[in-house]
């Protein structure tokens, strides 16, 4: 990828439209009429596949309010985000937030807590945060106080070739010793044993060695690995650091040719072309495969782990702007989504990271989103969740592309890992504010 190309603009979220397309087009029709209450909503959107929902389906459903919720290119939505808040915009009411930078916008008060606003109007009904998984409800807790409700849930997993690993008489791995020995037989001048994704800021940091270093030290549910409470750097404390990006140089040589410049889009197309035979990265880069034409050859597990059975889980999730003038009726429609009705939305016009814990325990919703079936993996290693990194961080996106730079060093052979983790420990302290 050139030099020129922002990283961030290449997230996995701005993957998934490009992902989606490879396989097939949702149908997002939808019966209802627009509020005749004269009230209304402004939702700052983006162009996720929920975020298609929010802004095409939910408007015809939803009648006490009418809701715009145009969609903004995730390239720009970010940078649009803090643009409002930081100027006091009343201009949306309802904010679509990454989990991995939502503590900014917590801890600038630019959204308003959900309890605020009840107390604010005592006739407003609890939310039934007991809907969701617990796990996505971190993120919007600060301070003793919730400020919203998650869209979705998110959290690498493990995608392999069933049919290739059967031709080989491989077992799924289930530690990093064995998944490197099936990268190197599963490896051929046509098919990569395994897909790594240099090129990618959040794709590198989060997927390749986030998805390494989450099992190597024994963390909390609140804990992310990266940083603790007090925001100092503990992603090298016992060496580990340096460990995962051994861990990833020990796989290259069965990456794909050019791994150095390839992004979330880079492998999904070449996953879903047959020229890898493992996939790891996070469930929503996955969105759509099983349409395409390796249907029925995929599985789908829990990552790898060194030492620990724990997992990261993301996703993004919707707010009330501090600045909205009209919080009421924004803590309304988030309650009616907590009730139920927009998440059966979601799923019926494909959206596959599903937050709702009744869809998430269903078999037939399971059955029919296989990757889902990684939580069943969860209970049956005994897996415990950990949070999004870096996502303590005020400025994530900035901790992130540290990271994200003296890792790829190291991975590339220009610094040796111990000294890309001491140079990481220095620069992240030198930008978290």
């Amino acid at each position: 990828m050139s030099n020129g190309i922002n990283h961030w603009e290449m997230s996995r979220r701005t993957a998934l439209k490009a992902a989606a397309a490879l396989f097939a087009a949702y149908n997002l029709s939808s019966s209802g009429a627009r509020a005749a209450s004269g009230k209304s909503l402004n939702i700052l959107n983006t162009n996720l596949l929920f975020c298609d929902v929010l802004a095409k389906v939910i408007p015809k459903v939803y009648t006490d309010a009418e809701i715009t919720a145009e969609e903004i290119p995730q390239n720009e939505h970010y940078e649009k985000l803090l643009v409002e808040m930081s100027q006091g915009s009343s201009t949306y009411d309802l904010l679509v937030l990454d989990n991995m930078f939502s503590h900014q916008f917590l801890v600038n008060k630019w959204v308003k807590a959900v309890d605020d606003i009840k107390a604010d109007d005592p006739s407003l009904p609890p939310l039934k945060y007991e809907n969701v998984a617990p796990a996505s409800l971190k993120y919007l807790q600060y301070d003793g106080k919730n400020f919203g409700i998650p869209m979705t849930l998110s959290t690498p997993i493990f995608v392999y070739r069933k049919d290739l690993f059967e031709a080989k008489g491989l077992s799924v791995p289930t530690n990093w010793d064995d998944y490197r020995k099936c990268a190197e037989a599963l490896h051929t001048d046509e098919v990569a044993g395994n897909i790594l994704l240099l090129g990618g800021q959040d794709a590198h940091m989060s997927g390749d060695w986030a998805t390494r270093l989450m099992s190597m030290t024994k963390l909390g549910p609140d804990d992310d690995g990266v940083l603790d409470s007090e925001l100092r750097p503990v992603f090298n404390s016992e060496g580990q650091g340096a460990r995962a990006i051994e861990r990833i140089k020990e796989v290259l040589p069965f990456a794909p040719k050019g791994a150095e410049g390839l992004d979330y889009p880079d492998g999904v197309s070449l996953f879903s072309q047959g020229k890898a035979a493992m996939f790891i990265s996070w469930s929503d880069v996955f969105a759509g495969m099983e349409n395409g034409p390796l249907k029925g050859k995929i599985g789908y597990a829990a990552v790898p782990s060194e030492k620990y059975q724990q997992q990261m889980t993301g996703g993004l999730s919707l707010a009330v702007s501090a600045f909205s003038t009209n919080p009421g009726e924004a803590y309304k429609f988030l309650d009616w989504m907590l009730k139920g009705e927009g998440y059966r939305l979601f799923l019926e016009n494909g959206e596959t990271n599903l937050v709702l814990k009744s869809q998430l325990e269903n078999p037939a919703v399971r059955a029919k989103i296989p990757s889902l079936n990684v939580y069943e993996d969860f209970k049956k290693r005994g897996t415990t969740t950990i949070a999004l990194t870096p996502y303590r961080a005020p400025n994530a996106v900035e901790v992130q592309r540290v990271l994200y730079e003296e890792i790829l060093a190291a991975v590339l052979s220009r610094k040796t890992p111990e000294q890309a983790m001491k140079d990481a420990e220095v620069r992240v302290q030198g930008v978290i504010r």
